[in-house]
């Protein structure tokens, strides 16, 4: 009889693959199971050994564990593949799961659905300037329907990592085994019937993402250098150290080194609550920008969470008088900030009531710039790659006492990215879905365009632009922003300019805004297509500097035609021509 009612099955089959595990895999997994009461069974004999099972992956196999005669012992079996290592300090994975459900990690939400999104495109990047063949499926409906299935759901169940009950689930994953054929490894062997059987059943609890975070994956999200094959056993380790269950889809000398330098690494233990990086990848303080929209701020923050900065300053609006559904959101979205679990200290500025934009937006980051010298500024809705903080960090540093820049930009929609002299252009136009400025830079911003009439007079954009259409949308903007006051961005951009300030722009895009659409205060809608959900990538690292700070002025043309006077003609153009409706525009 077992000592205990839980326990966790892997199949080690063949003398490389069993003595790799024993080796590197037992020692964690004794001590896990130890520390949480369950047994440890390895199977080294497969459970089937007819002429289909010998032609196919012996991942099928983990489908008829349930029906072998040790499982009738326990309550619980918790199928692990023999390639995942546990950090043996995670919680119990079976907390919570109910008996009647299988637990397991959406591989779609890891670690968030639409930071997910970005690893695959990323890695899909990668795997074809490698000419690596792979089976394309950005979404989990794709997922499905790309390998036949009548239909798609939005979730894919990882079944590497798979909480059970012999009791049931047996007939399920044993009708998987007999209906299905093994279509080979870029299908993820019985990966895609097994999940979609599952869901199809109503039979899935899903888990925390950590307790099967494939280490691929988590190199993308954390360490992109390392996709070129560079190994470093400390990184390995690091991430193991970050989540409950690494997989590492059979890289085994990855998997050695992480087993291996784990007890080395200095980090927190694991918690119930998620924590990402386990080295601090940024120095400089982030402040987010962040008013009613709850969904955008639990992405961002879990992004700023895994940078793990020294300090966090959070500016937020408040609702509108009555709005009973933006003072839910509100407080949605200051209660995720407030279990973010920041490593660091944090700071909020929070408005009792709604300043708009324009006023809000300006007192936060006067508040910032008397509180830090520099800092990072994001928007609830611009999601950086995580290269983009130790970019910023590098260029802070480099121009903190240079005052011809005055800001360092994320943002790239196309212009300067070819260019060879460093990985980054000087540009005149202060780009803002994620950036980083100096207080020296702030304390120049001028909400009131103090000065522009006498500078309006004078024709000061005609000289400065040397374009009379550019000068007309420039001189109509800072007027109308001038007069309404409803923005901030205009008088950022008026106030640099009046102090010959130059942004640092990187030729990769490093930001993704994610905001177009329903709750957003300006972007309702990008009518041209052009801006929403541009892909973040990696920046260059290590950072190539310029020869010398001077504007890249070709850039610079591009960039006020694609955003500011082209793109507003093109608009017009559209709605002149009946191809863009009015209320796209707005």
């Amino acid at each position: 009889m077992p000592k205990n009612t839980k326990a966790i099955v892997t199949l080690a089959v063949g003398g490389n693959f069993a003595a790799r595990w024993h080796g590197v895999c037992e020692p964690l997994w004794r001590r896990y199971c130890n520390r949480h009461g369950y047994d440890l069974i390895c199977l080294d004999e497969p459970l089937d050994t007819s002429a289909r099972a010998q032609s196919r992956s012996p991942a099928w196999q983990k489908c008829l564990i349930l029906g072998q005669p040790f499982a009738q012992e326990y309550e619980r079996l918790v199928w692990v593949d023999a390639d995942i290592l546990p950090n043996p300090d995670a919680p119990s994975i079976v907390e919570g799961v109910p008996v009647e459900l299988v637990g397991a990690v959406d591989e779609f939400s890891v670690p968030t659905r639409e930071i997910h999104s970005r690893i695959l495109a990323k890695l899909y990047r990668h795997w074809d300037a490698e000419q690596i063949d792979f089976v394309h499926n950005l979404t989990p409906q794709e997922y499905y329907t790309v390998a036949g299935f009548p239909e798609g759901f939005d979730a894919v169940a990882q079944t590497g990592v798979m909480v059970l009950s012999p009791a049931h689930h047996r007939e399920l994953l044993e009708e998987v085994y007999a209906r299905y054929e093994d279509r080979g490894a870029g299908w993820n062997y019985e990966m895609r019937p097994l999940s979609y059987e599952l869901l199809r059943a109503g039979a899935v609890e899903w888990i925390d993402h950590r307790f099967n975070y494939i280490w691929g994956h988590y190199q993308a999200v954390h360490f992109p250098f390392l996709l070129s094959g560079v190994l470093s056993a400390e990184h390995a380790a690091r991430a193991l150290a970050d989540v409950h269950f690494l997989h590492f889809t059979g890289t085994v000398s990855e998997m050695a080194a992480a087993a291996a330098g784990l007890d080395r690494v200095e980090r927190p233990r694991p918690s119930v609550r998620p924590s990402s990086a386990p080295a601090r990848s940024t120095r400089t303080p982030v402040v987010l920008l962040v008013h009613a929209r709850p969904a955008r701020t639990q992405e961002l923050v879990e992004i700023v969470r895994a940078a793990r900065p020294p300090k966090v300053l959070v500016v937020a609006d408040g609702p509108h008088a009555g709005d009973a559904d933006e003072t839910g959101r509100c407080a949605e979205t200051r209660a995720i900030v407030a279990r973010a679990g920041f490593e660091c200290e944090v700071l909020t500025n929070y408005a009792d009531e709604n300043l708009g934009l324009k006023r809000r937006i300006e007192s936060g980051l006067g508040w910032v710039f008397d509180t830090v010298p520099e800092a990072i500024v994001l928007e609830d809705d611009c999601h950086p790659d995580p290269s983009f903080f130790g970019f910023c960090d590098e260029l802070l540093e480099r121009y903190r006492d240079d005052p011809r820049v005055t800001t360092i930009s994320g943002n790239n929609f196309g212009p300067g990215a070819e260019g060879e002299d460093g990985s980054y252009f000087f540009s005149r136009y202060p780009l803002i879905w994620g950036w980083a400025t100096w207080s020296r830079a702030w304390r120049n911003y001028s909400g009131s365009f103090e000065g522009w009439a006498e500078l309006r007079e004078a024709d000061w954009l005609e000289q400065l632009l040397a374009d009379p259409h550019a000068a007309q949308f420039w001189r109509y903007t800072f007027g109308q922003t001038a007069v309404e006051g409803n923005t901030w961005d205009a008088a950022w951009v008026f106030s640099s300019w009046l102090a010959g300030g130059l942004t640092a722009v990187s030729r990769a895009n490093l930001v993704t805004n994610v905001g177009f659409g329903e709750h957003a205060t300006h972007t309702h809608a990008d009518p041209l297509g052009l801006f929403a959900n541009v892909a973040a990538q990696a920046a260059e690292l290590p950072v190539r500097h310029p020869s010398s700070v001077e504007r890249d002025a070709a850039a610079d043309a591009f960039l006020e035609e694609i955003l500011f006077s082209g793109n507003h003609a093109r608009i017009f153009e559209r709605i002149r021509s009946g191809r863009l409706h009015l209320a796209q525009a707005r």
